[in-house]
């Protein structure tokens, strides 16, 4: 069954759902975006470059799913799909995200993985109900302040990236669980991250960390520490681990 073939029974049946995985797309026919009434669209693994503007018009998506394509951008438009609570535009060529995914006030979950990504737009201040955020394998220098403000935010990956500081308010994240930052250029974690009630696991391996923040004594659900690949001195490591009472790999 070929691409119109698909979209021409998906519009017959009034589909809420569309997998167009692996179909070596290059580009999306406009008939695929005659069908309103989708609430969930796959199209990873295919060879697109662009995602056109039309996009908008699938107005009830809530799921969203273009990884594994060749992607440099996407479009202002995109920010129109605003029942959208999924969006996974992992492994692909992002630069960047348009600020209109600030309107995306219904998402729960963002994968940006493995990108060229160098920063955040601020907008996603607006996003109020995100649970989940990936973003490891780019370029970030730094992480907005804004991104410890999302009043959901359970967990965060931010590994292997060029971060070599964390926000000052880090402990604004108050449903924050897991927090992933290995494998960047951090040389200190602010003393904020004792605020962090609910962390139950820390990831701060292969960075350039020689102490921890006595607060950390202060996040009672700690399960697990990880800090190996750093320049912080046993004794302290062991000191904190009596402290905080949970298990530290170094």
């Amino acid at each position: 069954m070929n691409i119109m073939e698909i979209l021409a029974k998906a519009k017959a049946k009034h589909a809420k759902t569309l997998d167009l995985n692996g179909l070596a797309l290059k580009i999306l026919p406009d008939e695929l975006f005659e069908l309103t009434e989708l609430e969930e669209l796959k199209l990873d693994e295919n060879e697109l470059v662009e995602i056109p503007d039309e996009i908008a018009k699938l107005k009830n998506l809530k799921k969203l799913s273009l990884a594994s394509n060749d992607l440099m951008d996407l479009p202002e438009a995109i920010g129109e799909l605003t029942k959208l609570e999924s969006l996974y535009v992992g492994y692909n060529c992002l630069s960047e995200l348009p600020e209109s995914i600030g309107n995306f006030k219904n998402l729960k979950q963002l994968n940006a993985a493995q990108n060229q990504l160098q920063e955040l737009p601020k907008t996603i201040k607006n996003w109020k109900h995100v649970e989940k955020i990936s973003l490891h394998n780019n370029m970030l220098m730094e992480l907005p302040a804004e991104i410890f403000k999302l009043p959901e935010l359970k967990k965060l990956y931010a590994d292997i990236n060029n971060l070599e500081t964390l926000p000052e308010n880090l402990g604004d994240a108050k449903a924050l669980e897991i927090l992933v930052v290995s494998s960047n250029q951090l040389t200190e974690i602010p003393e904020s991250i004792g605020k962090l009630e609910n962390l139950r696991e820390l990831l701060l391996d292969t960075n350039q960390l020689t102490t921890l923040p006595a607060t950390l004594e202060n996040c009672k659900k700690l399960e697990t520490i990880s800090v190996t690949e750093n320049k912080i001195p046993a004794a302290a490591i062991k000191s904190l681990g009596e402290r905080v009472g949970a298990k530290i790999d170094a």
